[in-house]
């Protein structure tokens, strides 16, 4: 069985509910989907200012830290984080500068990549922190599985790269029954590629 690690950095738990679905669709379809998360130090401190960030503290707190190791054991990666002015958090952005040797070494060469964003103001501004994750995993030597083109979905406007889940000013607004379909859409396409 092909292993996929979803690797996240929640705040809001926006991204904690995106990629906690999209591992239940992946194992519904065969695949060993595993779920963790990366290191932030702040985020106690925002879920005692913020009920949106406590609500899922404890769930992304649950969640094992994403290393080297994992990176090497997974048949395909997805990174999921929230966009700050059009990147990834910083968080995030750490996690992977930490994984610079694996590009020199050429370790993770050959495998499959995807990735997905929540964001305050527009798909447009999702859409330049998914192209961020994007450049890493070209400098990985990584294959990106897009979300692609799927107008039987409606009302879905994804932009083609990877999935933006549009969260709101406050954070709040959290992914509907719509983005629900956009994620098992992706599940059965990413179960394809990684079929053994």
């Amino acid at each position: 069985m092909k292993r996929c690690s979803l690797i996240i950095h929640s705040v809001s738990g926006n991204i904690y509910i995106i990629g906690a679905y999209l591992r239940e669709k992946l194992i519904e379809h065969g695949v060993d989907a595993r779920l963790y998360r990366v290191e932030d130090s702040d985020l106690h401190i925002l879920a005692n200012k913020m009920d949106t960030v406590n609500q899922y503290y404890e769930d992304i707190l649950d969640l094992p830290v994403a290393s080297e190791e994992t990176l090497l054991k997974s048949d395909m990666i997805i990174l999921g984080a929230p966009t700050r002015f059009g990147n990834m958090t910083a968080e995030m952005k750490a996690f992977i500068d930490n994984t610079y040797p694996l590009s020199e070494t050429r370790q993770l060469e050959g495998r499959l990549f995807g990735c997905f964003t929540s964001c305050t103001h527009s798909i447009c501004e999702g859409s330049h922190a998914l192209d961020s994750m994007l450049y890493w995993a070209q400098n990985m030597a990584l294959i990106h599985i897009p979300y692609g083109v799927h107008t039987e979905i409606a009302l879905s406007n994804q932009p083609v790269a990877g999935i933006v889940h549009l969260e709101g000013k406050e954070n709040d607004i959290r992914p509907s029954d719509r983005l629900g379909g956009v994620i098992e859409t992706y599940a059965a396409a990413v179960a394809e590629y990684l079929e053994d």
